[in-house]
């Protein structure tokens, strides 16, 4: 490889269109072939009908740089050969430009013609692509969004817009901010559900939204949750009463599929995902606990409430030199072995190197990472207590490690997520599964658990970084998926798990505060008081 093309390779930034030309250029002149062929070579074969198989496999090996190549082709005009296939060759080049890793985020200003295509499909993939990129609010991306918000020519065309607006990176300019609130009046669920995204991201807590959200609640049932997820960014203790009211309505379960049953239980979800804010609600829902079909999903938010109130108290500091345990959790990721090393493959390896601690700290590690990702299970199958049931056998395990518990655990956790699920959600699901087996169990066991416990720790890892950083949409127009938030991406979703690895496992490590055990004992203080109340 020359000086000129290793250096190219360097400075290509995503998000800088200049130093990924220069990279294409550098890999032209240097003539660097796959299996005989240029990238170019390869990407002319892709978009013909009757070009070899292997051609998209040899044009992902070029990497960022294929992207100028990329754009050129989306901005040539069609020629005598390609005028007939014209949207099938637009469509080929954004899906490619879709999967090219990492995220190629500086094309999204040379995209933008492309939401005047005459093709709907063409500008639905386009905008499709426009928020997976989460692009910058400039004028030139505002000025073609709005104008696809107000075609009445494709509702998904619209919805789609909506969506970029949602996923906009920064702060929420007062244009978006009062074309979302328009949208709130819009007939599509979807257009509504996006705006009240936006707005749930205006920052800091605007008054003037608290009325306009109050007053959506009664007339869209269809977002329930988003209005008031909104609502507790603008005004918490209000939504806070609002929270335990629709929580109430998962008492009972109802003998068909009810959204306001599902609601409920989206409900308790997030009211544990307000952490401490929530604890004066612990009351309502130990009493709302008693009798109700969603105990298990109640028990799950309280705990999380109780948890972050027993993260923030002060604790005695902790004498004696720090475990190796300690050090650890305490250690920062490690580098990369390679650029093509996956951001959770260095999660795992940092995992790991803890795990070698013991047992307890791989079970409570893959704990940590399961339930930080199960809220999306929760949100799209808030009638399956199954998931949640098997997070609470593998506690009950950590509090009492006898072989009868492990047995429960690995049976309660050994889950099969359905494919209709949306990405998240399955991924969640699967985190769980394979995580439980870092459970040991004595006597003999099948011949794929013969293997270390480490393999299981990676699966769950894995599956739990996947959960984090695929989109919450899934198949279909717009899948099964009932939330429009966007997903982190790959490196976020690991320093997530990480972070939440480590608020669990180093109190425990220190010797400071149990954040299993210590949180059930305080649930069941509160539970007594409660109760005993007059």
């Amino acid at each position: 490889m020359s000086d000129d093309l290793a250096r190219a390779r360097r400075e290509a930034r995503p998000d800088n269109l200049s130093s990924l030309r220069r990279l294409d250029a550098e890999l032209v002149r240097a003539e660097v072939l796959w299996e005989g062929r240029t990238a170019r070579e390869w990407l002319a074969l892709y978009v013909d009908p009757e070009g070899p198989e292997e051609a998209q496999e040899h044009v992902f090996d070029a990497g960022l740089g294929l992207v100028p190549a990329l754009l050129e082709m989306l901005e040539s005009s069609p020629s005598e050969q390609w005028r007939e296939s014209a949207k099938e060759r637009q469509l080929g080049c954004l899906s490619m430009l879709s999967a090219v890793k990492p995220e190629p985020t500086g094309v999204v200003p040379a995209l933008l013609f492309l939401l005047k295509a005459p093709s709907a499909r063409v500008r639905r993939e386009t905008l499709s692509l426009m928020a997976k990129l989460r692009p910058r609010p400039t004028a030139a991306v505002l000025r073609a969004v709005f104008a696809c918000l107000e075609d009445p020519r494709d509702m998904e065309v619209r919805a789609r817009a909506a969506q970029v607006l949602a996923g906009l990176s920064g702060a929420v300019p007062p244009r978006v901010r009062a074309m979302a609130l328009t949208l709130l009046g819009d007939s599509q669920m979807w257009i509504r559900r996006f705006a009240l995204v936006v707005l749930e991201r205006v920052s800091p807590p605007d008054a003037g939204l608290v009325v306009p959200l109050e007053q959506q609640l009664l007339l869209d049932d269809d977002n329930r949750m988003e209005m008031l997820r909104a609502l507790w960014v603008h005004a918490p203790e209000r939504a806070l009463r609002l929270l335990v009211e629709e929580a109430g309505n998962a008492r009972e379960r109802p003998g068909e599929r009810s959204i306001r049953f599902e609601s409920g239980v989206r409900a308790i979800s997030l009211l544990g995902s307000c952490g401490v804010r929530a604890v004066s609600v612990v009351p309502d829902l130990l009493r709302l606990r008693n009798g109700s079909w969603a105990q298990v999903f109640i028990d799950a938010a309280i705990d999380d409430i109780l948890r972050d109130e027993l993260r923030g108290r002060t604790y005695p500091p902790v004498s004696g030199v720090p475990s190796a345990l300690v050090e650890a959790l305490r250690a920062k990721l490690p580098a990369s072995l390679s650029a093509e090393e996956r951001p959770a493959d260095v999660l795992v390896r940092w995992a790991i190197a803890c795990a070698g601690q013991g047992t307890e700290a791989r079970v409570r590690m893959m704990l940590a990472a399961a339930r930080r990702v199960m809220r999306h299970s929760d949100d799209e199958h808030p009638e399956d207590d199954g998931p949640r049931r098997g997070l609470a056998a593998i506690e009950d395990w950590v509090c009492a490690p006898t072989e009868e518990a492990a047995r429960r655990a690995r049976r309660d956790s050994n889950l099969h997520p359905s494919q209709m699920s949306t990405p998240a959600a399955y991924a969640a699901v699967w985190a769980l599964a394979n995580g439980s087996r870092c459970i040991p169990l004595s006597g003999p066991v099948s011949l794929e658990e013969s293997d270390t416990h480490d393999r299981a720790l990676r699966a769950c890892l894995s599956a739990a970084s996947r959960a984090l950083s695929v989109s919450t949409w899934g198949t279909g127009e717009f899948g099964t998926s009932t939330r429009a938030q966007g997903s982190l991406s790959p490196s976020e979703g690991v320093r997530a798990l990480q972070r939440a690895i480590q608020e669990e496992v180093l109190p425990w490590a220190l010797g400071t505060w149990d954040p299993v055990r210590d949180v059930r004992r305080e649930r069941r203080r509160l539970g007594e008081s409660v109760l005993s109340a007059p």
